[in-house]
């Protein structure tokens, strides 16, 4: 976890900031997590740099019965036309006949699947069910915490000799999905499980309990149920099945003559009339992958089979041979076809290859798998497969230009195998760690030092802060515009400077076009924030936000200077990130810029009234730290925040500029001063809103910038109108 963390902390920082269309919020590597992303990429560029190439086959299709049947040629596939081609003349030529030599037909049969242990669970739920690996753990966990299934994290997959098969299957008995074939099964008696290793850990995955109609739903229903009938298959017959195989020979062509017709029929369907989803199991027939299920007519030893031929191949069609009438006959020909290239990774196959090499464990391989999802390294697409991103094609390169074994296998798996050997007691603990921490210390060193490398890498990808963006608000120290970056995170560069200024993230920012911060020595043009719904807009100063005298937690600070520091550039580095929402007034109460509008405190919260800065013509005060409204009567003509305050509250009065004839007074006097937090004319007038701190309605509060940010209590949900 060390190691994941120097790497990720070093790489996040080092590219924050430095290109425009590059989310590096965080940019993690991890020793097990990079590996896997590894695969991925691997994947993609086997397919990217693959080379189509045209190839030919001599295609035999026997016609007997009504049916067309393709043999396979035994030769499997030739990259000269050429050479096909006089293959196809000389058998059109001499004796143009396909002779059956042989004609095989035995039982063979299907082994039952072996137990579930945790990868297998993964492999079946991502092939069969569609379910992720994290989702499908997630459902497992819950189903074993509701004691429906067995502990879901454990690599045996033999049932210990203390496992009471006959007593989980009588608890299945009575299900009217597989009820009737368990009690059959307990008649006959189960099988012992087959294969599989006993680690001693936990036993297999294995239902615990039975269900009624109804009881579970959605996944955890799904998962259960594949569950159950792995298990009740695992110890059920092997199925059997009538495999058929026909060879045919021509024999002017010799040993490039032979073609193969195979198929099989169920003769005793065993497990796989309770294991439904078959095609999530890796258990072939005896080695017959090519075997479609089909029943052949008959033929007989020796048979002889007329050739045609009406592919467009050379030849005078006066050698093709025809026999009239006949019921078989034979179409030999030539096909050309294109290799292709490997599809992307499934996140069966990547799992398979975490096992083979060693990456993660049964309880970890899930997560790692999630988190290269969850930080945009790779994309699940139809059929549960893995493609890249440009990121995380670009940062597995990257290490690659660096040091290839940080994201090859290899490492991981030796020092898994060093952590065997401790437990099987063949090595120290405190070797293996050291050896361990010093090979990593140099890689990272060696990181540091060569970064530059990835550096051009990301450079090719992604675009420089310069050439995104546009001129958004001017920069008080070099009064140049600064580029606005939507990112995310949002954020406002000076390619002069190459400053970058992060702004708030989870609301919108807009132009303020024309005004400037007031505070001393600063003069960057303001921006306006807005966040909830109804959305509050309040002032931003795009170098204050960002300066820790202005931090809204300031007073998280730790006392001691060196930490003090230590903290700073964490939140700095954070907020570049865009990881902190802020869902509230950006700035302190206590900034000039909010200090010049605050016309009241704020009685729900610990912030303030101000008024809003879009002005008119719907005059309204906005609370800095609450999903609070204020609206003012629809007669005010104007509102003006005046410099002189209450001396007895600390709040600035307000000019309040009526429209002729919806005066509140009974003289119609059209101007009056208020002092809103005393004033009872217009209070009496207002309405006050509570909305959400998001900017949907529908959406989760949630902590803002600092300690005190996003406290909606529930009344913002549905929007509470008070008069």
């Amino acid at each position: 976890m060390k190691v994941g963390i120097a790497f990720s902390r070093y790489q996040t920082r080092y590219f924050q900031g430095r290109y425009g269309d590059l989310n590096s919020a965080v940019l993690s590597y991890g020793p097990c997590q990079t590996p896997t992303l590894g695969f991925c990429v691997q994947r993609y560029i086997d397919i990217q740099t693959f080379k189509p190439e045209p190839y030919w086959v001599l295609e035999l299709a026997v016609m007997k019965r009504g049916r067309s049947l393709r043999a396979l040629w035994g030769s499997g596939r030739s990259f000269n036309k050429n050479k096909v081609e006089k293959l196809l003349l000389e058998a059109l030529e001499s004796g143009p006949f396909a002779k059956v030599t042989s004609v095989v037909a035995k039982d063979k049969k299907q082994g039952r699947p072996i137990p579930l242990n945790t990868v297998a669970l993964l492999k079946a739920c991502s092939k069969a069910l569609g379910i992720g690996p994290h989702a499908t753990l997630q459902t497992a966990e819950r189903l074993y915490l509701s004691g429906y299934l067995s502990y879901p994290r454990t690599e045996s997959s033999a049932y210990p000799k203390s496992f009471d098969i006959y007593g989980t299957l009588q608890q299945q008995s009575s299900d009217v999905r597989w009820g009737s074939y368990v009690r059959e099964l307990l008649r006959e008696g189960p099988n012992k499980s087959r294969g599989g290793i006993d680690m001693g850990d936990h036993p297999p995955i294995t239902p615990c309990r039975a269900t009624r109609a109804g009881e579970l739903s959605g996944d955890m229903a799904r998962v259960y149920d594949l569950v159950v009938r792995h298990f009740i298959a695992s110890v059920s017959q092997d199925a059997v099945w009538r495999s058929t195989q026909i060879d045919f020979a021509i024999e002017a062509l010799g040993e490039k003559g032979v073609f193969t017709l195979r198929g099989k029929e169920p003769v005793s369907p065993g497990f796989l009339a309770v294991l439904l989803h078959t095609e999530y199991g890796e258990e072939n027939i005896e080695g017959d992958e090519d075997e479609e299920e089909r029943a052949l007519p008959a033929f007989a030893y020796g048979e002889l089979i007329p050739l045609t031929n009406t592919s467009s191949s050379p030849g005078d069609s006066s050698k093709v041979s025809v026999v009239p009438g006949t019921t078989v006959r034979a179409n030999l020909g030539i096909k050309e076809k294109m290799t292709t290239p490997p599809t992307y990774l499934t996140e069966s196959e990547l799992i398979s290859l975490m096992e083979k090499n060693g990456i993660g464990t049964d309880a970890s391989i899930s997560t790692h798998i999630e988190n290269v999802q969850k930080r945009n390294y790779v994309a699940l697409e139809s059929g549960r497969r893995l493609v890249p991103s440009k990121l995380g094609i670009v940062l597995a390169q990257g290490y690659h230009q660096i040091d290839s074994s940080l994201v090859l296998p290899r490492v991981r798996s030796d020092i898994e195998d060093e952590c065997n050997k401790i437990a099987k007691g063949l090595l120290s603990k405190d070797i293996v760690v050291q050896k361990a921490i010093d090979l990593f210390r140099n890689k990272f060193d060696s990181f540091v030092n060569n970064i530059s490398k990835m550096d051009v890498l990301f450079s090719t990808s992604f675009s420089k802060l310069e050439d995104v963006g546009k001129p958004f608000t001017r920069c008080g120290l070099t009064r140049r515009y600064l580029q606005f970056i939507e990112g995310p995170p949002p954020r406002l560069y000076n390619k002069w400077t190459e400053t970058v200024y992060p702004l708030p993230s989870g609301g919108i920012v807009k132009q303020w076009t024309g005004r400037v911060c007031s505070v001393e020595n600063c003069n960057f043009e303001l921006c306006l924030f807005s966040v909830g719904n109804p959305q509050r807009t309040f002032p931003l100063c795009p170098r204050c936000f960002n300066d820790s005298k202005w931090s809204l937690d300031a007073d998280e600070l730790p006392q001691d200077p060196t930490d003090t520091e230590d903290e700073q550039k964490e939140k700095q580095i954070t907020s570049i990130a865009g990881k902190r929402l802020v869902l509230e007034c950006p700035l302190p109460d206590e900034h000039p810029s909010i200090e010049e509008l605050t016309v009241s405190t704020d009685p729900e919260s610990d912030g303030v009234l101000i008024l809003d800065p879009h002005m008119g013509p719907k005059w309204r005060l906005v609370s800095t730290r609450d999903p609070t409204i204020v609206y003012m009567p629809k007669g005010i003509e104007k509102i003006t925040v005046l410099n002189k305050k209450d001396e007895a509250l600390g709040v600035h009065l307000m000019q309040v500029d009526f429209k002729a004839g919806d005066s509140p007074f009974p003289d119609g006097e059209l101007k009056y001063t208020s002092c809103f937090p005393e004033d009872e004319v217009l209070k009496a007038r207002v309405r006050i809103y509570h909305g959400s701190d998001r900017l949907t309605a529908s959406g989760r509060g949630g902590r803002g910038r600092g300690g005190r940010g996003g406290r909606a209590r529930g009344r913002g949900r549905s929007g509470r109108i008070r008069r």
